[in-house]
């Protein structure tokens, strides 16, 4: 018998959160049908922090091997078939308690595949609130393909902690891609949300997205090619999914995004103390973006940092490089 929602968590070393994050599940106004958590070969007490949690039932998977994190991510699709809704939860972060009565609600009329996303708060460590996602009006949006792929071009935000996926009870018709360290869940996102009936985006926030020290990026940002080079990469093929052709207006806002989101990063390693990386992503991004786009980048992260840390006093995580 096929589930109706399928929470699959995929846990590396999650002992510090795993337990509030299943909580979170268990809080649900409507729970999910089967919760699978796939261990991808921790060494900490993640098993036996999972397999005592009572609150609901949870099936722990071993993986034989670690399949590194997008492998794992794709360890989750294998449920795809097995379910009406499947979301990816990581092992830490929360959702709001109507987080899948919210969701599923949205895409009850698609009788396909269908896509739907949240806002998420951002927290940290202690669930200390940072920031938003974005405006939260309680506005819901759906996209049609083409303005949803323009926006994922843009990198736009997407949580998986806020996103709910509905297969239908058919396999993915995507994967996450493998040659991306970092951003591969920009591309499947925007690969999966290519095949899809519908696409919504509700304008309310969902769930708790958590940065903490341990975050599997802050891992991966130590080189030049997933930060800076994967991220150009995956603009250019999420454009070429609009099969629009790149005119002159589209290149100068995508260049000048790239130069911001650049600048942010080299900033927010500057300010970590290391002035070396800091240059090297300088080095890396700026030939991509071109003189007077990063110029004018820099100017507009410097106006961006100064109404939101100064004016607005929003919190940043210091591990944070990427806002």
């Amino acid at each position: 018998m096929k589930a109706t929602i399928l929470t699959a968590i995929p846990v590396w070393n999650g002992e510090q959160f795993i337990a509030r994050t299943l909580a979170s599940v268990a809080a649900q106004t409507r729970r999910p049908d089967r919760i699978v958590v796939l261990d991808n070969g921790s060494t900490d007490r993640t098993e036996e922090i999972v397999r005592s949690f009572k609150d609901l039932p949870v099936e722990f998977i071993r993986n034989p091997t670690n399949l590194g994190l997008f492998g794992n991510f794709n360890r989750c699709l294998d449920f795809a078939a097995e379910t009406e809704y499947l979301q990816i939860l990581h092992a830490d972060d929360t959702l709001e308690p109507e987080f899948y009565a919210t969701m599923t609600a949205l895409l009850a009329d698609c009788d396909g595949p269908g896509l739907a996303w949240g806002l998420d708060a951002r927290i940290d460590e202690n669930d200390r609130h940072l920031s938003v996602s974005g405006k939260a009006d309680g506005a819901t949006v759906v996209l049609d393909r083409d303005t949803f792929l323009q926006r994922k071009a843009e990198i736009g935000n997407q949580a998986f902690c806020a996103t709910l996926m509905k297969t239908a009870g058919r396999p993915s018709p995507v994967l996450f891609p493998l040659d991306f360290a970092i951003v591969g869940d920009m591309v499947f996102w925007a690969e999966f949300g290519a095949q899809c009936r519908k696409i919504v985006h509700l304008q309310r926030v969902v769930a708790n997205y958590r940065w903490h020290g341990g975050n599997q990026t802050v891992f991966l940002a130590p080189g030049i090619q997933p930060l800076i080079f994967d991220e150009w990469r995956t603009m250019e093929r999420l454009e070429a999914l609009r099969v629009k052709g790149w005119g002159p207006v589209r290149t100068l806002k995508l260049k000048g995004l790239f130069a911001v989101r650049s600048g942010i990063k080299a900033k927010r390693v500057r300010q970590n103390g290391d002035a070396k990386y800091a240059r090297e992503i300088v080095a890396a991004a700026r030939p991509i973006s071109g003189w007077p786009l990063w110029l004018a980048g820099q100017a507009v992260v410097a106006a961006r940092d100064f109404y939101l840390f100064r004016i607005l006093g929003r919190k940043r995580h210091p591990k944070n490089i990427y806002g």
